[in-house]
């Protein structure tokens, strides 16, 4: 199967509109950058039943379904893709604030989470219960804790 197939190329179309409109309604988050991610916030094989993609359990639908989900993963790690951060997350899962300092005294207000060991904006994900940065790209740091910056 190739990507260029216009089926695939369709069905991947159809489940980033889907995708998309998940994270503008706040049920995904805006890091999400493959299939398997999908799976972590939700039953991704939706997203391949509501395209209609084909499967029996044949070789052949395997490889489609496999081919399709590539497309979709190529297309969520596309360089330029935006990503969730303070102010512009709305999925509930993410806080990208916190209310301590660098010196670990409280604030009086939230201020935006940045990772403590580079510095990158950065939030706690409370359904994977970790820290991660906002950009899915950035190197991964040891989160000890984040705070402002």
């Amino acid at each position: 199967m190739s990507a260029t197939d216009p089926r695939i190329a369709g069905w991947a179309g159809q489940i980033l509109t889907a995708v998309d409109d998940s994270i503008a309604e706040g049920i995904l988050p805006a890091t999400v950058r493959s299939f398997t991610d999908l799976h972590d916030h939700c039953d991704a094989n939706d997203f391949l039943i509501d395209a209609g993609v084909p499967y029996d359990g044949t070789e052949a639908t395997i490889e489609l379904t496999v081919a399709v989900q590539d497309a979709v993963t190529a297309a969520l790690r596309a360089p330029g893709r935006p990503w969730c951060t303070h102010g512009t997350c709305r999925f509930p899962g993410h806080d990208h604030t916190t209310t301590q300092a660098d010196d670990g005294t409280d604030l009086d207000t939230p201020a935006p989470m940045r990772c403590t060991d580079c510095g990158q904006p950065a939030h706690y994900d409370t359904r994977l219960g970790d820290y991660r940065h906002d950009n899915p790209a950035a190197p991964d740091c040891f989160l000890i804790h984040a705070t402002r910056r």
